[in-house]
C-alpha cells in the first residue's frame, strides 16, 4: 500500500506516550496519532479507516470497537 492510499487496519488499541497506536495481528505497531473520546476503546479490538500517511501511520477518519475475527469464527461453530 502506498502512503496516501485508503487504509484499513484491525488490532488492539494502545496508549503510548505521545498519542495511540493499534497493534496489528502481525505485530506491527501503526501511529494513528491523537484523538478524542476514544479512551473507552483502549485494550480493545478496534478496526481503524484513514489515509496512510507513513511507513506505519494513518491519519484516522473512522475508528469502532469489533470483534475479533478468531471469536466471531468460533461463536458461530467453525
Amino acid at each position: 500500500m502506498n502512503i496516501g492510499s485508503y487504509f484499513r487496519l484491525e488490532g488492539v488499541l494502545l496508549a503510548g506516550a505521545v498519542g495511540l497506536y493499534v497493534q496489528a495481528r502481525d505485530g506491527a505497531l501503526w501511529d494513528i496519532g491523537k484523538l478524542k473520546d476514544v479512551g473507552h476503546l483502549l485494550q480493545t479490538n478496534v478496526m481503524v479507516e484513514g489515509i496512510r500517511t507513513g511507513a506505519e501511520a494513518i491519519a484516522v477518519n473512522w475508528i469502532e470497537a469489533i470483534n475479533p475475527i478468531h471469536q466471531a469464527i468460533n461463536g458461530i461453530g467453525l
